[in-house]
């Protein structure tokens, strides 16, 4: 099945007819300046009397409330976390999760390995140890 396609009226590129149908919109997805939702989990409630909601809003709103929260609370303004998947180095591709772990472990290794050639190296025999009788 072939979706219907017309022009976009800002880039000229192709987009679905539904779109203009049901929604309105004479340009594309990619045309849009619209910010992705944002989704926030509140828990209401102690013990098992707990309830745990979810709150979609536009990400100028969350970071608001985020703030709002923070000073309430007392605490020096951690910024809101949002995670773009479509952007993300690493996809979903086992294979490309791999490689990042390889990578973070070889940098580690590496990190190790200067520190043990910055540290002096001491031979355990030339060591005088003292008695514990003295």
């Amino acid at each position: 099945m072939e979706l219907e396609k017309i022009k976009c009226s800002r880039c000229t590129g192709d987009m679905p007819k539904l779109r203009l149908d049901n929604y309105g919109y004479d340009f594309c997805v990619n045309c849009s300046d619209v910010k992705p939702k944002v989704g926030r989990i509140r828990v209401i409630g102690e013990g098992d009397y707990t309830v745990t909601e979810m709150d979609v809003l536009d990400q100028d709103t969350a970071r608001k409330l985020q703030e709002l929260q923070n000073i309430s609370r007392g605490v020096r303004n951690v910024p809101l976390e949002i995670l773009n998947y479509d952007e993300d180095e690493v996809a979903d591709d086992a294979r490309a999760l791999e490689t990042v772990v390889e990578k973070v472990i070889e940098d580690d290794l590496e990190v190790i390995l200067e520190d043990v050639e910055e540290e002096e190296v001491v031979d355990v025999d030339e060591v005088e140890l003292e008695d514990e009788d003295e």
